[in-house]
């Protein structure tokens, strides 16, 4: 009977590996394969020439600080107000569990059914005139983004925080007081151990979602060259693919996607270290 479930489990997966294979691992492969090539068409190899094309243009390096930039703050600022709120209503969320229904929300709305109320609270002139500032008007036009971002997505991730707090038996948090443990060193030496599995779902998660910002700022923006301070990746690929570019398109694609895998290894890292408990 086991080795039939297990039989009926395989046949079930095998649409979905197959559509995985067919629609991401495949052309993945063949995108790196295109990264060596002179053009699609040429098929002439040039090995590393389309890699220095790239780092060397000064609008993909851009983009690539922008977005890493983006989702290192976006990120961080998201998780961090997720687990403050999550702390602070894990003891109403069993009480008023209809609030959750409020929280993902946003996360469930179509982007263009929510981005023109951002456009309106952001086309004033007193904002407009912060855009201008020298120094500073980096900082607003990309502002818009994180405000988008963050209340888009702390909803869900408030949602997956407080359920695996609630998880944890106050027998724990007992315990840990008569060894000694109060405040802030009850937080850190007790619940982040005890949820880094959870945390680290929700991080992989909200900085999957930071590199779906491209939507929203296309949206927001109404162009495909916003301000230098929010032009993205994808805009860079985006811009590269409607040029039939597919080189450089995928050359782009590789280093993008190197550079990503060396962050979540950091986070993959950094959620050991709270598993461990040496946080």
């Amino acid at each position: 009977m086991h080795k039939a479930f297990k039989l009926k489990i395989l046949f079930l997966s095998l649409p979905v590996a197959a559509g995985f294979l067919i629609f991401y691992i495949i052309p993945f492969f063949r995108s790196i394969g295109y990264s060596f090539l002179k053009s699609a068409n040429s098929r002439e190899f040039v090995f590393l020439q389309n890699y220095k094309e790239v780092l060397g243009n000064q609008y993909f390096r851009l983009a690539l600080i922008n977005t890493v930039i983006f989702s290192l703050v976006g990120v961080s600022l998201i998780m961090l107000l997720s687990i403050l709120l999550s702390v602070s209503l894990v003891k109403l969320s069993s009480r008023f569990s209809f609030i959750k229904s409020f929280f993902v929300m946003p996360y469930v709305l179509p982007s263009a059914s929510i981005i023109f109320f951002w456009q309106v609270f952001f086309d004033t002139e007193s904002y407009s005139a912060l855009t201008e500032i020298n120094g500073l008007g980096g900082v607003f036009d990309v502002l818009p983004l994180y405000i988008i971002f963050l209340w888009k997505n702390i909803g869900i991730n408030i949602i997956l925080i407080t359920s695996a707090l609630t998880k944890i038996t106050p027998e724990v948090y007992e315990a840990a007081s008569l060894d000694g443990a109060r405040g802030f060193k009850l937080h850190t030496k007790i619940t982040l151990p005890l949820i880094s599995s959870s945390l680290f779902f929700v991080g992989v998660l909200s900085f999957v979602n930071s590199l779906k910002i491209f939507k929203e700022s296309y949206l927001f923006f109404s162009s495909n060259y916003p301000p230098e301070a929010a032009y993205m990746i994808q805009n860079y690929m985006n811009n590269h693919f409607y040029k039939l570019n597919y080189q450089n398109l995928s050359t782009a694609v590789v280093i993008f996607t190197l550079s990503m895998a060396v962050l979540i290894f950091i986070w993959y890292r950094l959620e050991n270290t709270l598993s461990e408990g040496t946080f």
